[in-house]
């Protein structure tokens, strides 16, 4: 079996990377993605006790594709025979698999996952003995910086030790997260691309195409992962261009290719179409809220596209990612940035854009603290009619719980089950 650098040019030497993303970076994304100059993509959080306890959660979550390579499929867990037993469940299928010690957020710490790993380094390390030792294929692993460039430094050198072909690094700490995510370190990566022997992808704070390009200049990385920015602008690595005619690609034209990829791969639930929608046509929701309502409501794939007909033929001011007229507050990638991040369009522009600066720590933009209310509320409501579909659906016909529109996968995912992330927050 290949490892480190032998193995990434056996897959092309991939340089753009969609990032794993709970139940948004589903079959259909990631075939947009790399229609849109993606090399390589993740397949969302796959847990790994769930893998083996519970088959339709396996059926559900795990949907790979002969056309989808190179993939990694990541895993979290934190006992090394059960992480190994759903690594085996999918390494037929992929290239490699990746563990998640990136994950900040509250779930994580109660299923023993993700960053929370970072502070117990010998588990982590075990972890990724075992499947170095035992699966058939590479193991990589996706981190976040500890609070020291030494720390980091020392754990990564062990994972490295360990087996990990290849290391993605997250240039922010489990603390930065959400609110409070500040700017990556770059400089950090920076540093441990100059230690370490295995190709480094390096993530965050990657919120259009001059940023990846900057960040490798700046990092030496062998590649550069985009989760929350490649989620509103899926074309982020072509520039927002189409790959073979050169268009430009507008929000409104994005949501279309993404509902056609759907219906090409039809494996994203209506809740996964739903949110990725609201993300991508994100100003035109707030500006024209019948649209909203009716992305709401929206159950088959006509209905959707009814959203997204409905924004084109009305007004409505876009982001203008990779133009002269970029708008950061006509963003949802930008909606919840505590500070602005130092990407290469904000740098040039957040001097005159309304909305990019002031945003200190000690108190929230309003209109920030607005946005995130309506996507907060429209998402809360969105699950309450999910649930009532769910509910008469169940009465009128005994169908399975989401089977609704045509899809072949349920819009619920093993939610219930504790230990499960389900806050579609990227790792």
């Amino acid at each position: 079996m290949l490892r480190s650098w032998d193995f990434w040019r056996s897959i092309g030497s991939p340089k753009y990377v969609c990032a794993p993303m709970v139940e948004q970076s589903e079959l259909a994304f990631r075939m947009l993605t790399r229609q849109l100059g993606a090399d390589l993509c993740y397949t969302p959080m796959l847990h790994a006790r769930l893998m083996g306890e519970v088959p339709e959660y396996h059926d559900k979550i795990f949907d790979p594709h002969p056309q989808d390579r190179p993939v990694f499929a990541q895993l979290a867990g934190h006992d090394p025979k059960v992480v190994l037993n759903a690594a085996q469940m999918v390494e037929d299928a992929v290239d490699a698999v990746d563990l998640n010690f990136g994950c900040p957020q509250g779930i994580a710490r109660k299923g023993r996952y993700g960053a929370f790993l970072l502070e117990e380094p010998d588990v982590a390390v075990s972890l990724v003995e075992t499947l170095a030792q035992h699966a058939k294929v590479p193991v990589t692993a996706k981190v976040r910086l500890l609070p020291s460039l030494e720390a980091s430094m020392e754990l990564c050198l062990r994972l490295q030790d360990a087996g990990a072909s290849v290391l993605c690094v997250h240039g922010r700490t489990r603390q930065q997260n959400k609110q409070s995510s500040g700017a990556p370190d770059w400089s950090a990566i920076a540093a441990l691309v100059e230690r370490l022997d295995v190709p480094v992808i390096a993530n965050g704070g990657i919120g259009s195409r001059d940023d990846a390009d900057r960040c490798l200049a700046e990092t030496g990385a062998a590649a550069v992962m985009s989760s929350e920015g490649l989620l509103e602008c899926p074309a982020l690595f072509s520039a927002s261009s189409h790959p073979t005619t050169g268009q430009y690609l507008d929000q409104t034209e994005l949501a279309a290719m993404y509902l056609e990829t759907v219906r090409r791969f039809p494996s994203a639930s209506g809740a996964e179409v739903r949110s990725h929608l609201f993300k991508m046509l994100y100003a035109g929701l707030r500006t024209h809220t019948q649209t909203r309502d009716m992305l709401l409501t929206a159950e088959t794939m006509d209905d959707f596209g009814g959203v997204v007909d409905e924004l084109r033929r009305l007004e409505w001011e876009q982001p203008g990612f990779h133009t002269d007229h970029f708008s950061p507050h006509a963003s949802w990638y930008w909606r919840h940035r505590v500070e602005a991040e130092p990407t290469a369009e904000a740098e040039a522009r957040a001097a005159s854009a309304e909305g990019a600066e002031g945003r200190g720590d000690a108190e929230e933009d309003p209109a920030v603290a607005r946005a995130r209310a309506e996507s907060d509320a429209l998402q809360k409501r969105a699950r309450r009619a999910a649930e009532k579909r769910r509910r008469r659906t169940r009465r009128k016909a005994g169908r399975a719980e989401g089977q609704s529109g045509g899809w072949s996968r349920p819009a619920v995912k093993g939610a219930a089950v504790k230990g499960a992330a389900v806050d579609g927050v990227a790792t």
